[in-house]
């Protein structure tokens, strides 16, 4: 006899179009987070040698 699996258990495929977006927010998350840490340095960074 056949098993049939109930809608939870069945695998999940994604599309091309989910590792797309996977991507592009992955892409995204790093140049903003990544963007925002070194433009933070470096206003600190000015800060520091306008004191002096």
């Amino acid at each position: 006899m056949k098993e049939r699996l109930r809608e939870e258990e069945k695998p999940v495929e994604r599309s091309t179009e989910d590792e797309m977006s996977l991507k592009g927010t992955l892409f995204s998350t790093l140049f903003f987070v990544g963007g925002s840490i070194v433009l933070w340095t470096g206003v600190l960074l000015v800060l520091f040698i306008m004191r002096f």
